[in-house]
């Protein structure tokens, strides 16, 4: 089971509600929020960290150790003294999500609001079939943003994110597959205006709930 939570990002907490969800998170992670200069960028890394929290809850029936939490060669991070548990972060602007699992290998989400695109400035990011099939579309936005975070996703899962070249990879079938490893893909529906997928080797049982700040977690003791 794949848990997976997302949480809004439109309006900007009290300081004094920031500040009482900051004291759930270790020092550490605290200390890394403030090198966000805009609010949206620093509240949008205390929501992925809680709902990081709450997904490997979810999964694992208790609240993770976020002492353990450290980051590989790729940056991407993981809790230490867990190599079955997997989680991965996204944020756009206005939106948040997380998800996590156990025994599934890796897992990779990519969530992005739809906006407007001039396509050719994204020659480079697709295969040729992917942007023949744009090219073609007489307005290719909605479609366009589907492929990325498709492509996004996958290259998450792998764990090499953008270590990998994105035009190798092709995101037009139901799985696809990078360097011998194959992942199930998986249409997000996080409400109008965005446009997210879900990578995993199993996407078939999928738990999504949207969580709502500021909620009331008990403070981390120091």
């Amino acid at each position: 089971m794949i848990s997976l939570a997302y949480a809004r990002n439109e309006e900007r907490l009290s300081e004094k509600e920031y500040e009482r969800l900051c004291r759930s998170l270790p020092p550490e992670m605290r200390d890394d929020l403030r090198r966000y200069r805009r609010w949206q960028d620093r509240q949008a890394g205390l929501l992925g960290k809680l709902l990081m929290n709450y997904t490997v809850r979810e999964v694992m029936g208790e609240p993770p150790d976020q002492s353990t939490l450290v980051t590989d060669a790729y940056r991407r991070p993981f809790l230490a003294g867990r190599p079955d548990l997997d989680f991965n972060i996204s944020h756009t602007a206005g939106l948040v999500v997380c998800a996590a699992a156990a025994g599934m290998g890796r897992l990779g989400v990519d969530v992005e609001r739809v906006g407007e695109i001039q396509l050719a400035e994204f020659r480079r990011v697709f295969t040729e079939e992917e942007y023949a099939l744009l090219s073609g579309l007489p307005d290719a936005t909605a479609t366009f943003f589907r492929l990325w975070t498709r492509k996004e996703a996958v290259m998450k899962a792998d764990g090499r994110g953008f270590s990998l070249d994105p035009a190798g990879i092709d995101c037009l079938p139901d799985r696809i597959g990078v360097d011998g490893n194959c992942y199930a893909v998986r249409e997000l529906d996080l409400g109008a205006g965005y446009a997210a997928h879900l990578a995993a080797s199993d996407v078939d049982e999928v738990v999504v709930g949207e969580v709502r700040f500021p909620r009331h977690p008990r403070p981390r003791p120091e």
